[in-house]
């Protein structure tokens, strides 16, 4: 099939609305092939859409595969950078902003939504607005702001034509009854402290920065390097610990290790230019939570008694050591009050009050403030 040749005069015709994109569209039937302006193209049904974010939603929840869509569609996004260096070739000037409207118009001409318009712009900030886009129609009855898709190109976009990274919000949604979808995004560095607070957020998982390397045996999050440890390495280490200098003596070990490796933690966000205690706390809990070490119930503090009490859920010894009838949890508790001695820069003493390992529903542990302590 001979395509189309397209110039500059096509792209400006668009610009300015005298033609759309049907114009542009050619389809060979007996191939299976479709062409929008000159590029293979291809339908997106609903369902597609549908499976793809409920494809994520099975190990994340559903803030959180919007995110996953986000970072899917961020990717495609940072591939407009040929059309706009062709167009540039063209000589047709358009600011970013620009570009990325012509974007969305090739976009939503073929039905991905209705019309953006551009409600203001600066170098490090636009604001645009529509009706409604695809997956909010698609994905409405979420009932959240569900517009990944359109947030990850939007980020994408910018991030190509201009060199610098951008982060995109969504203000308002079509699928939580608002009545427009819109969106402000911002030039902002990427950097290490920001990535972990949309973590401890909820705003991002941290699976989002993991870089796995299998085959070279390199595992990275957020660019330091990190090892995956089965839980039975608990178990085994406990019992030889156990073994070798009794049971007692070795859960002392073990906490006072595990008390050193969540003050190491805490120091190691410090230097990232984090400074705020709960912050530092809360990051360091939310890291190891979503690491697989424990999944945190509840916390509470008694002011009285300077005591902070964390529910936790299959603790990596509880898990691995089964029903032994004892609390068995004392890394955790080491960790915990690492963590929270690191975090506050105060003495603590922690312990496991109850335990999964002898049949109670969670492991609780008691962080206490050694209020005079040296």
């Amino acid at each position: 099939m001979d395509r189309k040749k397209i110039g500059k005069e096509d792209f400006e015709a668009i610009i300015t609305g005298k033609k759309d994109v049907r114009e542009y569209m050619e389809a060979d039937t007996v191939m299976g092939e479709t062409f929008c302006f000159g590029v293979r193209t291809a339908s997106n049904p609903d369902y597609l859409t549908k499976a793809l974010y409920e494809m994520y939603e099975t190990s994340l929840s559903r803030k959180l595969a919007v995110q996953a869509v986000r970072n899917l569609y961020r990717s495609v996004g940072l591939g407009s950078g040929g059309l706009n260096n062709y167009i540039k070739k063209l000589g047709i000037n358009l600011t970013p902003a620009e570009f990325l409207l012509l974007v969305f118009k090739l976009q939503h001409q073929q039905g991905w939504g209705a019309p953006f318009e551009l409600v203001s712009q600066t170098e490090k900030k636009i604001i645009l607005r529509t009706s409604k886009t695809f997956e909010s129609q698609v994905m409405k009855e979420w009932k959240i702001p569900v517009c990944g898709i359109h947030r990850g190109w939007i980020e994408g976009v910018m991030t190509a034509v201009t060199g610098r990274n951008w982060f995109c919000l969504e203000t308002k949604c079509y699928a939580q009854g608002d009545d427009c979808c819109e969106f402000v995004a911002d030039q902002t560095e990427s950097s290490w402290k920001w990535k972990a607070q949309a973590i401890v957020r909820g705003d991002s998982a941290i699976t989002e920065y993991i870089e796995h390397k299998p085959l070279e045996g390199k595992i990275k999050l957020i660019d330091d390097p990190v090892v995956m440890m089965p839980r039975f390495i608990f178990s085994s280490m406990m019992n030889s610990l156990a073994k070798t200098m009794g049971e007692v003596p070795a859960g002392g070990v073990n906490y006072r290790a595990y008390m050193d490796m969540g003050k190491e933690n805490v120091e190691h966000y410090k230097k990232m230019g984090i400074t705020n205690p709960n912050t530092l706390a809360d990051m360091a809990f939310t890291f190891y939570s979503q690491m697989g070490w424990f999944r945190i119930i509840k916390m509470e503090w008694n002011e009285a008694e300077k005591t902070k009490t964390i529910t936790l859920e299959h603790t990596v010894e509880s898990e691995s050591m089964a029903n032994s009838g004892k609390n068995v949890c004392f890394c955790t508790a080491g960790l915990l009050a690492g963590i929270v001695e690191g975090a506050f820069g105060i003495k603590v003493r922690g312990r496991e009050i109850k335990c999964r390992s002898k049949g109670d529903e969670h492991c609780v542990f008691e962080i206490k403030n050694r209020v005079g302590d040296t």
